[in-house]
């Protein structure tokens, strides 16, 4: 009875910024989920509403539960999770289900996603061991803890989720105190290397030159043809309008049509018509199907929600007074920014299209639950990480 007493109290505790702008997220999410699917035949489609619903409700479910468990013991297990994730990772090529070209599920889960997670927790576990980081082992260390994963989520192929990754690593970095000059060569080595793949693509599509140069020019950027056609219509919006710059080009269109008030809910045209596909306009382009039906209000709102959501967080890490739970904090803040800079700024043509979803709104139950599961760490360190880890 005690305990339960304690639970309550604790949860009482709760920040409610945080707790209020993720559950508004997800009741959007909800509603644009069922706008972009609802005038679809296929009744699998029709139903994902539902789905993303009965997930975020057993997301709240593990997100109170976490909450209420001090985040502290939870790091002896941090390894055993990183380890099971891994061993998802290497068995998603033999056993996972291909679907649109690439094999990034196995029984109904994405092992990407969780693998964001336990690599966030496996860097605060580590980072927060010390107050100081500066020796070359813990830039060795980060890079095999972010490396395994990253290797083997490229093989699925999936860039995108990838490329997530370093962002975030980078602030659980600085959050850690490690030597700014390790930062800064990992980040100008970063900026060389995609300055160059942009280059040599930008040149093959400019400068005349054999087929065999031109060939060898791309294999030598090691990416899939899928992502050079993406970075190809990104580089060049006119080129391939029907092809890999279609979506793209339909994305743009929603956004521009919905003006500052949209054209009301249910009423977008640019997915009822088609023309959006339904296979991205639920998740990857989602935020297209909400601007064109809402406009710049309702996007404004949801950029409001996201900054309601982020400032807490941050709010979080600053006051607490753990090493570990401050890196924690930063690390589930940045990979949550990351996600929503990098769709919104795809689906308006600013970048490159990755297929990272947007959290709480796309449909997608794995990466719904993985980021609620954070939040859930998030609001336990809020509660608990304000305490000194011995009273007296």
């Amino acid at each position: 009875m005690i305990e339960f007493k304690q639970i309550i109290m604790r949860l009482r505790r709760l920040n409610i910024p945080l707790f209020s702008c993720m559950a508004g997220l997800c009741v959007i999410g909800v509603m644009f989920v069922y706008s972009a699917c609802s005038i679809r035949e296929n009744p699998e489609i029709q139903i994902q509403y539902m789905r993303h619903a009965e997930t975020a409700l057993a997301g709240l479910l593990l997100y109170l539960a976490l909450a209420a468990i001090n985040y502290r013991s939870l790091f002896k297990w941090v390894w055993i999770f990183y380890l099971f994730t891994l061993i998802l990772l290497i068995m998603v090529p033999f056993f996972g289900n291909r679907i649109l070209g690439a094999r990034r599920w196995i029984f109904g889960v994405q092992p990407s996603e969780l693998a964001k997670l336990a690599m966030i927790l496996m860097l605060a576990w580590i980072y927060g061991g010390r107050k100081k980081f500066g020796g070359f082992m813990y830039v060795l260390l980060t890079a095999l803890i972010v490396g395994l994963p990253t290797m083997l989520i490229l093989i699925q192929p999936d860039l995108g989720t990838a490329l997530v990754m370093v962002p975030t690593t980078f602030a659980m970095m600085f959050a850690a105190d490690i030597a700014a000059r390790w930062i800064w060569s990992f980040f100008l080595i970063g900026v060389l290397l995609i300055g160059t793949v942009m280059g040599i693509i930008y040149a093959t599509e400019t400068i005349e030159m054999p087929p065999e140069r031109r060939q060898q020019l791309i294999k030598a950027t090691c990416l899939k043809p899928h992502q050079i056609s993406r970075l190809q219509a990104f580089l060049f919006p006119e080129k391939d309008l029907y092809g890999s710059g279609y979506n793209r080009h339909q994305s743009e269109i929603a956004v521009g049509s919905g003006g500052v008030y949209g054209k009301g809910y249910l009423k977008g045209e640019q997915y009822m018509l088609g023309y959006l596909p339904p296979s991205v306009a639920s998740n990857d382009f989602i935020f297209a199907v909400l601007a064109e039906e809402s406009g710049f209000v309702g996007s404004l709102t949801v950029l409001l929600l996201f900054l309601g959501l982020l400032l807490p967080g941050l709010w979080v890490a600053f006051r607490c007074q753990d090493n570990r739970g401050r890196v924690l904090c930063v690390g589930v803040m940045a990979l949550i920014f990351s996600h929503m800079f990098i769709n919104i700024a795809m689906t308006i043509g600013l970048m490159p299209i990755t297929g990272l979803p947007l959290p709480f709104i796309s449909y997608g139950r794995t990466f719904l639950l993985t980021v609620m599961l954070a939040l859930g760490l998030v609001q336990s360190v809020s509660v608990n990480g304000r305490l000194p880890e011995t009273r007296f």
